[in-house]
């Protein structure tokens, strides 16, 4: 999560205050919004300005920010907006190879980063700090979700935890310990390639004393994960890929977002969600303008972006996704009012991985993972 001005990432007891005062208010294909010539973004006359906008592939995440372009390019017709669908762990690499190629021509100009991703940009230098003079409804997201220097805006918290099928597993599990330690998912488990806040940093928190691993001396963990690669089935990199997995018992669980499973729920899939006893992993989410974007395109994307944070908005993409919002003027959907990961205590016994680590040793890591791990996996 995200705390102080030095460093937003936040504590667990900064996460547990702001999410009371949400709760009581409460990946790659392209699509391109409707546009029509003739007037510029303001509505006068001047030359087209065109924009790609990165959403999250599938599980609803397309269907607010498609409707809120939508209505701005309406109103707005000479703009033009692009959507890359994909996810943060594919789309990522390709805007720092895109920067290294050319830091004035980014291949999206602004969207939706999960807090890896975040993280990473703030590390590399890849976000355009937010015009607050036009993002007026950051006023109504508590300090602890803003980026340093306004550099993005979090407004949703999910919970990433245990995504098992409910019809072909006997036991539920209880415990992040399941993913390695339980006979009943052997060869069953399927892991994200290369999200490593997903099972590394749950397992550090859990078995990290005991096995001699942290954030600064990972190999331990990665060691461990090797020691039982048996328990792991498969390595995804979709949630497309990952619901079918569960779904036909090829995988039985999976470390993964709750919200994004439990629309696959209400969608009738034979799934269910256990929070480990020891905490769900606590997992912010952005919105951000890209570094190297035009001016023109940077307004534009503000605007939009404002757009997205409105009450009715957050309370959409709740309502759609499942995802609790950080807005206090945005309501709780009744359908989701009992749903644990809007609670103040599931969120404040949350595990929160060190993200500012896991960004300065991403490359560190995916050696760990490439040479220990992904070996005993071919």
């Amino acid at each position: 999560m995200f705390k102080s001005k030095k460093n937003r990432f936040l504590s667990l007891a900064s996460l547990t205050l702001a999410a009371s005062l949400v709760l009581s208010a409460c990946g790659g294909a392209s699509t391109t919004s409707n546009s029509s010539e003739g007037t510029d973004a303001s509505g006068s006359g001047g030359e087209k300005v065109k924009l790609t906008m990165f959403i999250w592939a599938g599980s609803n995440q397309d269907v607010v920010p498609k409707e809120v372009v939508a209505e701005y390019v309406k109103e707005h017709p000479n703009v033009e907006v692009t959507f890359e669908e994909s996810t943060n762990s594919v789309m990522y690499p390709k805007m720092v190879a895109g920067k290294q190629a050319n830091p004035d021509d980014p291949i999206v100009n602004f969207g939706y980063f999960n807090a890896d991703a975040t993280a990473k940009g703030l590390n590399d230098d890849m976000w355009e700090p937010l015009d607050t003079s036009i993002v007026t409804n950051i006023k109504d997201i508590p300090e602890q979700f803003h980026q340093p220097d306004n550099k993005g805006i979090v407004w949703g918290v999910s919970s990433f935890a245990l995504v098992y099928n409910k019809d072909l597993v006997q036991t539920p599990p209880t415990s992040w310990n399941d993913l390695w330690e339980n006979e009943q998912f052997k060869g069953k488990t399927a892991l994200w390639d290369y999200m490593f806040y997903s099972y590394i940093s749950p397992l550090i928190a859990v078995k990290g004393q005991e096995i001699g691993a942290s954030y600064d001396n990972p190999e331990p963990a990665f060691q461990y994960v090797a020691d039982h690669s048996d328990q792991v089935g498969t390595l995804v990199t979709s949630n497309d890929q990952l619901k079918a997995l569960l779904e036909s018992g090829d995988a039985l669980i999976a470390p993964f977002s709750a919200q994004v499973a439990q629309t696959w729920i209400d969608a009738g899939s034979p799934l269910a969600v256990a929070y480990p006893e020891e905490g769900a992993i606590s997992f912010p989410y952005s919105l951000q303008v890209v570094k190297g974007s035009t001016p023109e395109q940077t307004r534009v994307a503000n605007e939009i972006i404002n757009e997205l944070l409105n009450a009715e908005s957050l309370t959409s993409y709740a309502d759609a996704t499942g995802t609790p919002v950080t807005s206090t003027t945005a309501t709780v959907p009744d359908k989701y009012k009992d749903d644990p990961s809007f609670s103040v205590e599931t969120q404040s016994n949350g595990i929160n991985p060190d993200w500012d680590k896991l960004a300065q040793n991403s490359s560190a890591w995916k050696e760990l993972w490439d040479r220990l791990v992904k070996t005993k996996l071919q």
